[in-house]
Order: C-alpha cells, then structure tokens, then sequence
C-alpha cells in the first residue's frame, strides 16, 4: 500500500499530474484546486513557471479501478497535500454511492463546512454538492455523524474542488450564441470568466461574470 509519495511534479493533466520519485513517475489522481495550483504555478524572477522545481509531499490513497471478475482492473492513486484531506476523503468515500472520482468532484466547500453539515444534519447543504442527491446526503449523515468532529476544527478556507462543473457550459454557449458569440469566442470568454471567479457555480453566475468581463468591470 502507497501511503506517501515524495517528488517534484514533472505533469500536470486535467485531473491528475504525475510526480517523479527518483527514477520512477507516479500519476496522482488530485482534487481539481490542486490541478489548478500547479497549472497557475508559482512567481519566479517575476514570471509564472509551469511546475514548482521544488519537491512536493503526497498523501496517498491507493485503489482499484475497473468492475470485479470482468474488464480491465487499474491500480490508481489518489493524493491529497495535506494527512487531514485524505483522512476525511477516507471517511467520505465511505458512504455508499460517492465512488473516488465522484468525490473529488464534487467537494466544492471546505472541509469545515461539510463535515459541520454532517454533524448537524444539514442535508440541503450536502445536496448543493455535484453528484450528491437527496438520498446520498441522508446516507451521509447516517454514515458519518459523529465521526466529522476534528475536520469541523479545520481553519484551511479553500475547497479541494474548484474546477467548474461542465453540466451548465451547453446553457451559457447557447446564451453567448444568441447574442451573437461564436462557440470558440464562447469558451475563451468562459475560460476567463473561471480565472477571474474560480466560485463560479452555475450558469447565471457565469454569465454574470462573463458581463462584467465585457463591460470591463472588475472581479467580484
């Protein structure tokens, strides 16, 4: 079992980057805030580099993809920059119905406040997290109430996800494209609207910002 991995990131893809541990390449499936983090990079000598040049440490989570008894089974891993998102990630997946790859998806609010939404029941805010229903939010609180307590302590403000949800990109295309945009002027101007408002959560808010990009007002 793969625990913990420590390299320098040498990749960075669109859910997962890979990591170089002397001579062998780990690819990372990571939470989309993290994604974000190395594709942005860091400030050297006043430019943005690709990939910090310095070594990174992975919390890992080690798993097999693919249906038992039949198909292709992969072994995958899963890594978190921090021992507290893996050991809530754990505990989350447990829930019957949040496979990995939904989880990571769909983990759109701190910690904090997910595990404090478990702990008191507040299955509407669980149901605004993507891929998560009525009853998975209930099956939540059953599974897991009583068990948030030390992540409703945890003071790190940013979600894990921050990636756009596409569900909603057909919506503003289909506005943009009435009032005259072209599909690839479109994507550029939803591209940049998530730059300026990584909290974009919904078309209206997209379109909302796309507005202030035209009028040239400045990020909310």
């Amino acid at each position: 079992m793969i625990a913990q991995v420590t390299g320098q990131v040498i990749e960075v893809g669109d859910n997962s980057l890979v990591l170089q541990v002397g001579p062998v390449a780990y690819e990372l499936y990571v939470p989309s805030g993290v994604v974000q983090h190395y594709k942005n990079g860091p400030e050297k000598n006043g430019a943005r580099t690709s990939v910090p040049e310095e070594n990174a440490t992975f919390y890992t989570i080690q798993y097999i993809e693919g249906a038992s008894g039949h198909g292709n089974q992969f072994f995958r891993l899963v890594g978190f920059r921090r021992r507290l998102e893996k050991d809530f990630f754990q505990l989350y997946t447990s829930v019957e119905g949040i496979g990995y790859k939904t989880a990571l998806k769909s983990l759109i609010f701190p910690i904090q406040k997910i595990a404090l939404a478990i702990e008191t029941g507040d299955t509407g805010t669980l149901k605004k997290l993507p891929h998560i229903g009525a009853r998975t939010a209930e099956k939540m609180v059953a599974t897991l109430k009583g068990r948030m307590q030390k992540f409703t302590l945890d003071q790190e403000g940013q979600p894990l996800t921050t990636a756009v949800e596409s569900d909603f990109h057909s919506e503003v295309v289909q506005v943009l494209r009435q009032v005259g945009y072209a599909d690839h002027e479109a994507a550029l101007l939803m591209e940049e609207a998530v730059k300026r408002n990584p909290k974009i959560r919904n078309a209206e808010d997209m379109i909302q910002e796309i507005f202030r990009i035209k009028s040239g007002s400045q990020a909310q």
